[in-house]
């Protein structure tokens, strides 16, 4: 019975995906009342299920059927633009409470982590894929070498993803030391048996396989939901990025850029200039901003959407009452006057009337993790201020700030005047662009052994009442969820 268990919770939290029910074997053995992948439409139609869009996880119940679940994420709550109140504190569920007050033990042994379990079971997914598309009955030697290189891509960034929390940041080193997450390339189910590596292997890994799979991917972006060129390549320069390697991002991230030059649907900037009132944020009274029309990431309308792998940041909008989270009045400051990123956030309920003690964001409650304009303007920017360029670190900077606010505000400020400061401003300006979106985590992680940015950590805090908690360096690496290392014993866990 433990023997069966033991294969049952590794299946869930290393290698579960929609198709394994019950098959020992997926590859060799057709599951009952389920179809193995054989034609190349089969393998392309894989890649439009939903599992791969949304960071979510499926439970898998004792009877062996499945119950797809929406689940909490929780870095959401561990940026340091966040504030809360007492009450608001009160109200939010034990492990957000945890998050939020940097407590090593967000999960419990009855938990379940999307943060895990929604990784490896789209990896389990895009491994089906990848372990058979090029043996596929019919279609060309190229389309299979394109899907091949999109589960590639796929796979690669989801154990990117999982390094960022389950591992410490990259810093070459100690990274061959630094225990890392098991890195999963066979969609098999029987598997039981895994090794957390090492930091150094997961990257390894994830470099090796978007250097070689990228170049395959289609050149013209057709769609948001699926990996072009573009997306591909936006992705590679974010791994470059957190492992402090600039000028190999640059390098990603232009050829990014240009796969954006080339597609057959929109990709361009909103002009909030334009659009922020058509979409509904007047500053008028409405129900907590839920009338608002802001795009979403699953629309064909979202022009700055690249690829969709969204997460969702729900449980602190004012889609739900009462608050749980705002944004710490030092950070609101950061916006100009007529910055129009303001306007999505709000003190007042939906008849106007101040209810709030700090401001909170309306509406908008999606985020993609891997492929939107603005953050590859800031990326593109950080990179060349770093690597030297800073006319066109400020180019990028300006052409994504006009879109914002009025041209006249959007000038960089003559007192950005040293490549240290443009630095530190493509950063705040990459805060005001996402606030409390929850994008913030992993630039704190990315920068916490930056020298340019130690002074920042004195920020890293939380409040409840007058009690401060303070972010500090083990609390970058969440703990491996009890249920997955009741199954591991040989592993030791972060701290």
């Amino acid at each position: 019975m433990r023997k069966d268990m033991k294969t049952r919770y590794n299946i869930f939290f290393l290698l579960w995906g929609l198709l394994l029910c019950g098959c020992d074997d997926f590859l060799d053995v057709k599951p009952k009342g389920k179809d193995i992948p054989e034609k190349i439409a089969h393998y392309d139609g894989l890649f439009n299920n939903t599992i791969l869009t949304n960071l979510i996880f499926s439970k898998v119940n004792e009877n062996g059927s499945i119950t797809a679940q929406q689940s909490e994420i929780y870095f959401i709550y561990m940026t340091d633009e966040l504030i809360t109140d007492e009450a608001s504190y009160a109200n939010m569920g034990r492990s957000a409470r945890a998050a939020y007050t940097y407590d090593p033990d967000i999960f419990l042994e009855e938990d379940y982590s999307a943060e895990w379990s929604a990784a490896y079971q789209q990896i389990y997914l895009y491994n089906v894929i990848a372990n058979g598309v090029m043996d596929a009955e019919d279609g060309t030697t190229q389309k299979k070498k394109e899907l091949l290189a999109e589960a590639r891509v796929g796979r690669a960034f989801m154990h990117f993803y999982l390094t960022q929390f389950f591992c410490k940041p990259y810093q070459e080193a100690t990274a061959a030391t630094d225990p890392g997450v098991p890195v999963v390339t066979k969609a098999n189910s029987g598997e039981t048996s895994f090794s957390r590596g090492t930091v150094k292997d997961v990257y390894d890994f994830v470099t090796k396989e978007l250097e070689e799979a990228c170049p395959d991917l289609p050149l013209q972006t057709q769609h948001r939901q699926r990996v072009y060129r573009a997306a591909g390549y936006f992705m590679l320069g974010k791994v470059y990025m957190a492992m402090g390697e600039y000028g190999k991002a640059l390098k990603a991230l232009e050829i990014a850029y240009e796969g954006t030059q080339n597609s057959s649907i929109i990709l361009e900037l909103f002009d909030y200039n334009q659009e922020i009132y058509n979409w509904g944020y007047t500053g008028a009274p409405n129900t907590w901003g839920m009338s608002c029309t802001y795009p979403i990431n699953l629309s064909e309308d979202n022009n700055e959407l690249i690829y969709n792998k969204q997460v969702s940041i729900l449980p602190i909008t004012l889609f739900l009452y009462p608050p749980q989270v705002y944004v710490k009045p030092e950070y609101m400051a950061l916006y100009s006057k007529n910055d129009h990123r303001a306007k999505f956030f709000s003190d007042k309920d939906y008849t106007g009337v101040t209810q709030w003690p700090y401001s909170k964001r309306v509406c908008r409650y999606m985020f993609t993790v891997c492929g939107d304009l603005p953050d590859l303007y800031l990326m593109l920017a950080e990179c060349k201020a770093r690597t030297g360029d800073e006319t066109g670190a400020r180019a990028d900077l300006l052409t994504l700030r006009e879109k914002r606010m009025p041209a006249a505000e959007a000038a960089i400020p003559a007192s950005v005047n040293s490549k240290e400061k443009l630095i530190r401003f493509v950063l705040e300006e990459r805060t005001r662009e996402f606030m409390m979106s929850g994008m913030r985590w992993f630039d704190i992680r990315r920068l916490w052994n930056d020298p340019l940015f130690q002074d920042d950590k004195k920020n890293y805090t939380h409040k409840v009442g007058e009690q401060t908690y303070m972010l500090t360096e083990d609390r970058l690496t969440y703990r491996i969820p009890p249920k997955v290392m009741s199954f591991n014993s040989g592993w030791v866990d972060n701290n």
